[in-house]
């Protein structure tokens, strides 16, 4: 049982990486055209002004943000994704369809129980529109739940066999219907249940984010769970909830390290006050990371592949 939970959050833990794989070269992308676009780069490189030049840049500043501005979607497919045993790609389109009952059903608790609130005090409460809703902003968190009910449905549902009146609905067109009903309650519990584990995380942040010691207790921890493939959702937990911080950045607050990073390193750039916050919070990102898993790995595990070919041929197909 202990192995069976273990390669279960091993799992889980590979199944996030890939949209934190997605947000790694197209966050790049956006990263340069935020900053080629900022003043004190035009004037340090005068082509840079040419409107040209500079519709380019915005153009894909645009274009990139999209995958940021829907992170929780993203989440949503890969874990399903990631964690369905049967058909994957029902279990990704059942997880969309989830994510957006997910928010639906919030809105309408938040409705029911009077809790919504104006715009101008959404970010206070934590709330915010999110695909056009006005929601909780459960960010990463919503996206992971729709994910991992939709990859359950999948293996649960995906040969159901229902009445001959009804058996159009059977198969694999039963489980986004299940996933829907199965995250009504779910979208109704949430609620409830979230302050409890926003205040849980809000608990655990002095231990990462203390000054002193935080850096190094965080990057210990991640290095020590990496032969249990659990680093992986630690900092996701860092990344994209409470656990990383809450911060308040021209008046709308953003949580997580990740959040607050892009808003200050890609909208604001270094002339705006909140940019002293940058060093905080780029010292839990891996700085230079990315560009070794993107380069530097490749690049040895070609030098390898040459290697083999060139000794014998038995070992270069032991290389992949």
């Amino acid at each position: 049982m202990k192995e069976n939970i273990k390669k279960g959050i091993q799992k889980f833990g590979r199944s996030l990486l890939l949209p934190i794989a997605v947000m790694a070269p197209i966050g790049m992308v956006m990263g340069l055209t935020n900053a080629l676009s900022q003043s004190y780069m035009i004037e340090q490189v005068a082509f840079l002004g040419n409107p040209v030049v500079q519709s380019i840049i915005g153009s894909l500043k645009t274009i990139s943000s999209i995958v940021f501005e829907n992170i929780p979607l993203l989440f949503a497919m890969g874990v399903a994704y990631g964690m369905a045993k049967l058909d994957k790609g029902i279990a990704v389109f059942s997880s969309v369809l989830g994510y957006i009952t997910l928010l639906v059903v919030v809105n309408v608790y938040l409705t029911l129980t009077n809790a919504l609130v104006d715009a101008e005090t959404m970010a206070s409460v934590g709330q915010g529109m999110v695909l056009g809703i006005q929601t909780l902003k459960l960010d990463a968190a919503g996206g992971i739940i729709a994910g991992l009910i939709a990859a359950k449905c999948t293996d649960k549902f995906y040969k159901t066999q229902l009445p001959l009146a009804f058996a159009f609905f059977g198969g694999k067109k039963f489980v986004p219907i299940a996933t829907f009903f199965f995250m009504i309650p779910v979208g109704f519990v949430v609620p409830m249940v979230w302050g409890l584990f926003t205040k849980l995380l809000i608990f655990i942040s002095p231990v990462f984010m203390n000054e002193t010691f935080g850096v190094g207790v965080y990057w210990f921890a991640h290095r020590a769970l990496i032969p249990f493939g659990l680093h992986h959702v630690l900092a996701s937990i860092v990344r994209f909830t409470e656990a990383g911080g809450v911060y308040m950045i021209d008046s709308q607050q953003y949580i997580g390290i990740l959040n607050a990073a892009n808003k200050v390193l890609f909208d604001l750039g270094p002339d705006n006050p909140a940019w002293k916050l940058a060093p905080g919070l780029f010292k839990y990102l891996a700085t230079g990371q990315m560009l070794t898993t993107l380069f530097r790995v490749p690049a040895i595990g070609l030098a390898m592949y040459h290697t083999a070919f060139a000794d014998n041929k038995k070992s270069q197909k032991g290389l992949f």
